[in-house]
């Protein structure tokens, strides 16, 4: 990735991408401390588990207005949660995170977003018709 690039935090399961965290039992997200780079063999094997995106977090390029969620210049994602929790404190230290340093979330909201970031799980669908629910 290109220096000035960011990463969105929040990204699809495909080959290219990087394998940010998987999601713990309790619905938050274990921090991978080395970047992987995902490619078939990984999808494959992660697709055996339902929706990969339900299982894992993954980190790509931000396309910033190619994206849905970018709004008035501004990932929308982290923007929407933040507002809606706005309530919650910063932890005493921030998770371990192998893409802060291009991090479109971190760069927008800074260190509060890290915050945040821990339980975001970026597709909640098959999760929720397993019966689990996310607070």
């Amino acid at each position: 990735m290109k220096k000035d690039r960011k990463s969105c935090p929040s990204s699809t399961c495909e080959e290219g991408a990087i394998l940010l965290g998987v999601v713990n039992s309790n619905g938050t997200i274990g921090y991978v401390s080395t970047p992987v780079t995902i490619d078939q063999e990984f999808i494959d094997e992660a697709q055996q588990q339902g929706v990969p995106e339900s299982n894992f977090r993954f980190s790509n390029t931000c396309v910033e207005s190619g994206c849905r969620q970018w709004s008035n210049g501004k990932c929308g994602v982290i923007q929407k949660i933040m507002w809606s929790n706005e309530d919650v404190s910063l932890p005493a230290q921030l998770p371990d995170c192998s893409i802060r340093d291009s991090c479109r979330w971190y760069f927008q909201e800074g260190a509060k977003a890290c915050s945040f970031c821990p339980y975001i799980i970026t597709n909640m669908l098959e999760k929720q018709s397993q019966g689990v629910t996310e607070k």
